[in-house]
């Protein structure tokens, strides 16, 4: 896999095989070390962008979904932000035409504010074309604390999988080590140039599909380049 170099804000994060993530903290002069990663904890095909999330500032590893990318490029689809109209095309199925008429009143009404290309009306009917536009393989989430970070990382929780990277040496490493692993937070040290994954991040498993789970995916891809 080449080079892949994403600026935004004046920080850089380039992947490669094995992918190096540099990665700069909230405060200017609080700079995290540049870390080399082991190359299985995203895929390979991954790439790093640093997004505003819940908050805090976060990593994350993404895939685009190319042909929804594709979709809403060509017909010129505006981000999802309501979470009305989110609720609205979830209770949609993709690609299927359903009759307007079965939609509750409520529905109705929000239907008349779907973006462009996010369904088709045609004869009675309306059809999903809607899809999520982004897979998020993990969000990162850097700090010389790791009480801190890993506050911050429980935030992303029902969206994705998490990881803390902690600037120097871990401090009170049992305590880390227990909390991390309890609640399923990766957590990667870094001094120098040298990584250690001390505890890897719980794989994140989807239990059902939300408006804020959709919603999340589409505030990080309005960030990404």
């Amino acid at each position: 896999m080449g080079v892949q170099t994403h600026r935004k804000r004046g920080r850089q994060f380039d992947t490669r095989a094995g992918w190096f993530m540099s990665v700069v903290a909230r405060e200017p002069m609080d700079v995290v070390a540049g870390a080399l990663a082991p190359c299985d904890l995203v895929p390979r095909e991954a790439k790093l962008a640093l997004v505003e999330a819940f908050g805090t500032e976060a990593v994350v590893a993404y895939r685009y979904d190319e042909r929804e990318r594709e979709r809403r490029a060509a017909d010129g689809m505006p981000p999802l932000t309501r979470p009305d109209v989110l609720n609205l095309l979830m209770a949609l199925p993709l690609g299927e035409p359903v009759s307007a008429s079965s939609l509750s009143e409520r529905e109705r009404r929000v239907l008349k504010s779907l973006p462009k290309g996010a369904a088709v009306r045609r004869d009675g009917s309306i059809t999903r074309r809607a899809a999520h536009p982004v897979h998020i393989d993990m969000a990162f989430v850097p700090g010389r604390s790791w009480e801190s970070a890993m506050e911050k990382a429980e935030r992303f929780t029902p969206f994705c999988t998490r990881t803390v990277v902690v600037d120097g040496a871990l401090r009170r490493r049992d305590d880390a080590v227990m909390r991390a692993d309890y609640y399923g937070i990766g957590l990667l040290t870094v001094q120098g140039d040298t990584a250690e994954v001390v505890v890897p991040p719980r794989p994140f498993v989807r239990r059902r599909h939300t408006v804020a789970g959709w919603k999340f995916l589409e505030d990080v891809h309005r960030q990404l380049p």
